[in-house]
């Protein structure tokens, strides 16, 4: 099996413990930083710095006060994480590797290469998203840099869509098949636009933020990561295959027939190419997919997964969308399609269908 990285600061951490399947490899040029040391949270949170006031300085207050990352180890000291050690034969979750690689990634890193502020407690800090600051944590403020030097110093670039999904797809969409099947950890659904919606802004966007783009650029990521689990025989769970073809569905449907185009190649095209107005374009193209749910020769088990990643895009999309009072007005049938959608054992394909041939003339204007 192939070996994939997520890179923690500028150390690699292996991921295979829990089966993720990060694409940030080790960007060309910065072999050497991985000689450095990972930095924690207490680096980014002098007063000067992201630990005092304001939209930017008070970044560390507003992560470490209502950020779920920040909080993530301590999701390992839960009865319910007890719970599911004990099903799996794991004495200690909060030791274990294979839990702490998502919930407190500082673990991995060895001790000869974690810095004196690098703390396990911490769970999902800063170096986790942002690369240790250890080559660039004096200069980043200059103002005679410009954002592309800061990224070659060492700065992870998390400005792009395609960026931001590339950063969080490991630890939000596949995971090791045992800690499902056994250890009974909720199954995962990666959707960028959503799990930035629910996460508390610690940082100001520069060239705004489009979330129907932000969407599918993170469906396509979580379809890569998807096909690879599958083709690398770490995703073994049962409707796995279903899932896959589900997802493959619809970011071909929402971007508009992406017929053999590789799922990466779809992220990265739809991340570069996007214009104003095209959001509506997804919206409509989903709203119109009824007729799909009455294809014969698609499994209902497949078309289960299909609706429950459709009403999660929907959500998104129209949530995104300018026409607010039309958007309102749509909300009603989504409501409905989100509870079509919730069993999947129990889906039925026909009546979804139905229920999404009201959407187009519930969104109005042209079709």
């Amino acid at each position: 099996m192939r070996e994939k990285t997520l890179i923690l600061g500028l150390f690699t951490v292996s991921l295979i413990a829990m089966g993720g399947t990060a694409r940030a490899e080790v960007p060309a040029g910065h072999e050497e930083a991985l000689l450095h040391k990972v930095l924690g949270t207490a680096s980014c949170a002098t007063s000067g710095c992201h630990g005092g006031a304001g939209p930017v300085r008070g970044a560390v207050a507003v992560f470490t006060r209502e950020d779920p990352h920040a909080r993530s180890y301590d999701t390992l000291a839960t009865p319910r994480s007890a719970r599911m050690g004990e099903a799996l034969g794991i004495a200690d979750v909060r030791s274990s590797a294979s839990c702490t690689v998502c919930h407190a990634p500082a673990a991995s890193v060895p001790e000869h290469l974690r810095g004196e502020d690098l703390r396990i407690e911490d769970g999902v800090g800063c170096a986790s998203c942002h690369d240790s600051a250890e080559t660039w944590l004096r200069t980043h403020t200059r103002p005679e840099l410009d954002h592309a030097a800061k990224v070659a110093s060492g700065m992870r670039d998390l400005r792009s869509a395609y960026a931001r999904a590339d950063a969080c797809v490991a630890c939000h969409q596949v995971i090791e098949p045992r800690l499902v099947e056994v250890g009974r950890h909720p199954r995962l659904i990666f959707e960028l636009d959503g799990q930035l919606a629910a996460e508390p802004s610690h940082w100001r966007e520069v060239n705004g933020w489009d979330g129907a783009k932000a969407w599918l650029v993170g469906q396509a990521v979580a379809w890569r990561e998807a096909a690879a689990a599958r083709a690398e025989g770490r995703d073994t769970l049962e409707g796995a295959v279903e899932r896959e073809a589900a997802l493959a569905w619809l970011v071909a449907r929402a971007a508009g027939g992406a017929g053999a185009e590789a799922p990466d190649a779809v992220a990265r095209r739809v991340d570069a190419a996007w214009t104003v107005g095209e959001g509506e374009a997804v919206l409509r193209r989903l709203a119109g997919a009824g007729g799909d749910f009455r294809a014969a020769g698609i499994s209902r088990l497949e078309q289960a997964y299909r609706a429950e990643r459709l009403v999660l895009g929907l959500d998104r999309v129209l949530a995104a969308w300018p026409e607010r009072a039309r958007a309102r007005a749509a909300e009603p049938v989504v409501a409905r399609l989100f509870s079509a959608a919730q069993s999947v054992p129990d889906f039925e394909p026909a009546g979804f269908a139905i229920l999404l041939d009201e959407l187009p003339r519930a969104l109005g204007g042209a079709n």
